[in-house]
């Protein structure tokens, strides 16, 4: 650990080091010559950093000029990268005899032992909100217009998301997710990202209601007889247990088509619990039948007990609430689920994560 510790100084001084040369590649414009729209630009291509580490280091380079005592303790190892940037960014709206008073109190917190950069940051925003309190909607509205968010495919089909979300936004999201993202028990071992992920994925579920993409699946796969993958619109392979638990509460459509590929015929069969079924289920549970989840009935999916394929039916008998994460668990690991008869016509069930452990089997349960 304090190898680790001398290391990450020795990364500030060579940050030190950079923030010093930075403003003199800016004057020469050195960015040009290599067709680059600014010094950021041309910092995060040449470094393979990213935008915004790169945005970090521009900004405590312009801004140390101003800041006299971060930029001495910066240059000699006192004061570490993260809490220089944060000052420089918490003072870069200020002007001169603004910063001049600022900067101090910055500082003095910086080094106070039980203040993190999270600390220094919130300070720097209550200066600027002491100094300038009519300016909040206008910096409000200036984050409102930063905010962006995208959604970028990866090589292997999965959606990578970035952005930049305002505060009320922000919160609105997290607000959103964090009840569903808790662990539930000791045997759940996601991390906080992935909870959040599963979180996401429950919510745009709305139980299953709201199914709108598009899935092309043979007969055999959707029916067990072949494990050959679906694809979705986009081209993208997804495995044959996925293709299936998504039919369990999608609307199936049959489309033939010639040996040239040309679609001859379309028709439509129905495979989803009716309204009446769910009314009941939601009125039987309150939660997600699975063991210690606590994500609401009204937003799991209605999920067939005994799988769909090969013999199970859409009976009341058989149908139970399971959210979108865990749904998708139990389709990938059958043989690792537990299903308990409570007694009073709902089950729960249990999921034996480790392998080691031997769950009932569905034909057991009979």
């Amino acid at each position: 650990m304090a190898e680790i510790v001398a290391l990450a100084r020795a990364i500030d001084l060579a940050e030190a080091a950079i923030a010093t040369r930075l403003p003199i590649a800016e004057a020469g414009k050195g960015h040009q010559l290599f067709g680059r729209r600014s010094i950021g630009a041309w910092l995060a291509a040449a470094t393979g950093s990213r935008t915004a580490r790169a945005g970090e280091r521009v900004t405590l380079s312009r801004q140390l000029p101003r800041l006299p005592r971060t930029a001495g303790l910066f240059a000699c190892g006192r004061l570490s990268f993260g809490y220089a940037a944060t000052i420089a960014s918490a003072t870069r709206h200020l002007d001169d005899a603004e910063t001049e008073l600022a900067e101090p109190i910055l500082v003095r917190l910086a080094q106070a032992s039980a203040s993190t950069v999270e600390d220094v940051a919130r300070a720097g925003q209550t200066i600027i909100e002491t100094i300038d309190p009519d300016g909040r909607l206008a910096r409000a509205a200036a984050k409102t217009e930063r905010q962006h968010l995208t959604i970028s495919d990866t090589a292997d089909g999965m959606g990578r998301l970035r952005g930049l979300l305002d505060p009320e936004l922000k919160m609105q999201l997290k607000t959103w997710l964090e009840p569903l993202a808790v662990k539930t028990d000791s045997t759940d071992l996601r991390s906080r990202p992935r909870r959040m992920a599963d979180a996401l994925a429950i919510r745009l579920s709305q139980g299953g209601r709201r199914t709108v993409m598009h899935v092309s699946v043979t007969e055999q796969t959707l029916t067990g007889q072949s494990e050959e993958p679906a694809f979705l619109e986009d081209g993208t392979a997804i495995p044959a247990q996925d293709a299936r638990r998504m039919a369990y509460t999608a609307e199936l459509r049959r489309v033939l088509r010639d040996a040239d590929g040309i679609m001859r015929d379309f028709g439509r069969a129905r495979r989803l619990a009716s309204a009446d079924q769910r009314e009941a289920i939601l009125a039987m549970y309150r939660t997600c039948c699975r063991e210690g989840c606590d994500v609401p009935a009204y937003l799991a999916e209605i999920d067939h007990i005994e799988p769909w394929y090969p013999t199970g039916r859409t009976n009341l008998d058989n149908l139970a609430p399971l959210c979108a994460a865990d749904n998708k668990w139990k389709s990938r690991h059958p043989d690792r689920v537990e299903v308990i008869d409570q007694g009073d016509g709902t089950v729960s069930m249990r999921f034996h994560r480790y392998s080691k452990l031997r769950p009932r089997r569905w034909t057991d349960r009979q």
